[in-house]
């Protein structure tokens, strides 16, 4: 049954409606509110010549929309019930099992691409994910690299040279690459982001150990190598006999 509420939602549609004798838009008095299956039949006088007649209010019918919804790489072909008098336009977003997603392309039937339409005009919608945005990861360590990717919000920044963690393991963004180029410095939000390159940080024990490698090119310091290159310095300083 429909509640007090709904019931008084039918009266203000009423108010305005269309006068059967005088063909106007005109305020009307509701007398009567009767309930059929999922509308109503108001009987209605009109202000303006005192006619009464009956308005029929009945929810639209629904019909469903074949929808392609994409999230990163991954994309899901689904109906989706809609009313038949609902207008579809590129860039409107709404919402879908629990997420929220944009409309991207609206294809009428032989691939026609609109921008705007109506369900019966349309033969499939294109919409993206905007509520959340899947960034891929390219992971490097040593010799060897990965790929993974992660979820998260649109506007959630990454900066170069800063920590990150990954499946509990602790990474540096070494770069950023937003589809027009690959940067070193800087920050993107994740909706700007193409790719993230990450490496392993040093650890102290390899910190120190380049740290002795630059200081070993100084006279008088050990490093890897010394012996051999100041035995290159002195052949290549003897003279000939």
């Amino acid at each position: 049954m429909t509640d007090a509420d709904d019931s008084g939602d039918d009266e203000d549609v009423a108010k305005i409606t269309l006068c059967s004798d005088c063909e106007q838009e005109e305020e009307h008095d509701v007398l009567r509110s009767v309930e059929r299956g999922q509308g109503v039949d108001l009987l209605v006088r009109c202000h303006a010549c005192g006619n009464v007649h009956t308005l029929e209010l009945r929810p639209p019918r629904s019909i469903a929309v074949r929808f392609t919804l994409s999230e990163g790489a991954h994309s899901l072909r689904t109906k989706i019930e809609v009313d038949e008098d609902e207008m579809f336009e590129v860039g409107d977003c709404f919402d879908h099992g629990e997420a929220s997603w944009e409309v991207t392309r609206l294809e009428a039937k032989g691939g026609l691409s609109l921008t705007t339409g109506d369900p019966s005009e349309i033969d499939m919608v294109w919409a993206v994910r905007a509520d959340k945005v899947r960034v891929k990861l390219t992971f490097t360590e040593g010799g060897r690299s990965w790929s993974d990717s992660i979820v998260c919000e649109p506007d959630e920044v990454f900066t170069c040279g800063s920590f990150f963690s990954h499946e509990g393991e602790r990474w540096k963004i070494r770069a950023l690459h937003s589809g027009q180029g690959r940067k070193l410095t800087g920050k993107l939000p994740a909706g700007r982001v193409r790719r993230v390159f990450l490496h392993k940080p040093l650890t102290r024990s390899e910190v120190a150990e380049r740290e002795q490698v630059a200081r070993g090119r100084w006279r008088g310091q050990e490093y890897p190598g010394r012996e051999e290159r100041m035995r290159g310095v002195f052949e290549s300083n003897l003279r000939e006999p």
